[in-house]
């Protein structure tokens, strides 16, 4: 939960409200998002090729398997990872962030199909005892999240078991969303596919509202179940009739989810790690409260306005005193269940950046078939928003990528797909100035240099 300006959407609505975003709540369609998670089972672990200079790791994988192919080498920092450690740098000096960690996959020079990894971590995980950042440190990504769980639904419009265009209530049953009621009119049973996907649902953002904040407040330590979410926008009513005008929020999204568990008859993080993490080689993203981390993510700080909301929303201004760090909050202070369940399949992904990158190029290069991925990647009238992706570009270049907000974290996600070039990146810090993005576009120009 970021702020409550509603101008500041793209930077704040990190997807949760305060609290409510407080677990993963969605980032918008240029960054931001949150998290949830029970802490059931652990997950293996992966081991990433690391090298000690500056922590900076190269690794390879062939697009061919499924299988990642991790190799240690010594490396000797070169030009382009010498810069991208200068870039990096000069950001965090002039945001204050406490940490950025960040992967790059590229094609490799050598003559093969190989992609190529560089990643990259700077700074602290912790302000107070200034454990260094690693490579293979767990980050929350938020509403990185969304296009993921909209590549699943597109696989399942492509396999005939979902029909975007058809209502959610085909899937979900009659009266799902009874009470969703503009100016007289209930269009609960009208919301459709492609209005959860493309944010023309019509739903309120629980990022910008002080009473969810407030909400959420009170039981820090209970995960919130996805239908308590959806409830809340459903009683809030229509923003405005579904299907004619852009509204990004996170709630279609946890509505997605339900509609994956209800066709598939599987919980979402199996179908998610089945359909995409798996083909990706990515071992080390999960997503919360079903599953976690095998240890838990890097402290995570928040700053003005967020902070000072934090600081009187009464469910967060009884951690003050232990969460003031100087200038900032610590969000690792309180109870994470509602930070970490709030966001699910629109904001709750939890990874290390090298597992989220490679996760983020899979949904363009082996995903979909051409068809289905232009329906992704096409723009509603509305909006530079497709279905679950935003659309630009940089330098001459098409660009598809999403941002992610949450309590303590900033993160953002690109892919060019005319140079096969994937960027993740995040900070354990929001608000920031300048955010995200802006590093994530000096990363991508010193990697169109280097070509």
């Amino acid at each position: 939960m970021v702020g409550l300006n509603r101008p500041q959407r793209s930077l704040i609505t990190f997807g949760v409200v305060l609290a409510g975003a407080l677990s993963s709540v969605g980032c918008s369609s240029s960054s931001t998002s949150p998290t949830a998670t029970e802490a059931p089972e652990p997950s293996p672990t992966t081991t990433v090729a690391e090298v000690t200079s500056d922590d900076v790791s190269t690794t390879s994988l062939d697009p061919t398997t499924t299988t990642r192919e991790v190799t240690t080498t010594t490396v000797v920092i070169d030009d382009i990872e010498d810069r991208l450690t200068a870039v990096v740098d000069d950001f965090l000096a002039s945001t204050q962030a406490p940490g950025v960690t960040m992967t790059v996959l590229r094609p490799s020079d050598d003559g093969t199909d190989t992609i190529e990894a560089i990643s990259l971590a700077r700074g602290v995980r912790n302000i107070t005892t200034e454990t260094e950042l690693s490579t293979s440190d767990y980050f929350r990504w938020a509403s990185i999240t969304k296009p993921m769980t909209s590549i699943v639904v597109l696989q399942l419009v492509e396999e005939g078991l979902i029909d975007l265009d058809t209502a959610v209530s085909t899937y979900l049953g009659e009266g799902w969303a009874s009470g969703y009621v503009l100016d007289g009119v209930d269009y609960g049973d009208a919301i459709t596919i492609r209005q959860i996907l493309d944010h023309t649902d019509g739903f309120a953002d629980f990022a910008f509202d002080l009473g969810f904040y407030v909400l959420a407040s009170t039981r820090l330590d209970t995960p919130f179940e996805p239908e308590e979410v959806i409830d809340w926008a459903v009683e809030q009513g229509p923003l405005y009739e579904p299907g004619t005008a852009y509204e990004y929020n996170t709630v279609g999204f946890i509505v997605a989810g339900l509609v994956i568990e209800k066709v598939t008859g599987n919980p979402a993080h199996i179908e998610l790690r089945n359909r995409l993490f798996d083909p990706a080689g990515a071992k080390e993203i999960y997503l919360p409260p079903k599953e976690s981390p095998p240890e838990q993510t890097i402290d995570g700080y928040v700053q003005g306005d967020l902070k000072l909301a934090l600081n009187f929303v009464p469910g967060f201004a009884v951690y003050t005193a232990e969460a003031t760090v100087g200038a900032f909050y610590d969000i690792s202070v309180i109870p994470q269940e509602v930070l970490r369940s709030v966001g699910w399949t629109g904001g709750g992904i939890e990874a290390r950046a090298e597992d989220l990158a490679r996760v983020f190029r899979q949904q363009f290069t082996g995903a979909l078939s051409d068809d289905m991925l232009t329906a992704f990647t096409t723009p509603s009238e509305f909006s530079n928003y497709g279905l679950g992706i935003n659309v630009g570009e940089v330098d001459g270049y098409t660009v598809y990528s999403h941002g992610g907000g949450t309590p303590g974290f900033r993160s953002h996600a690109m892919y060019m797909p005319e140079l096969d070039v994937t960027i993740a990146v995040s900070a354990n810090l929001i608000q920031i100035e300048p955010d995200i993005g802006t590093l994530a576009s000096d990363i991508a120009a010193i990697i169109i240099d280097d070509l």
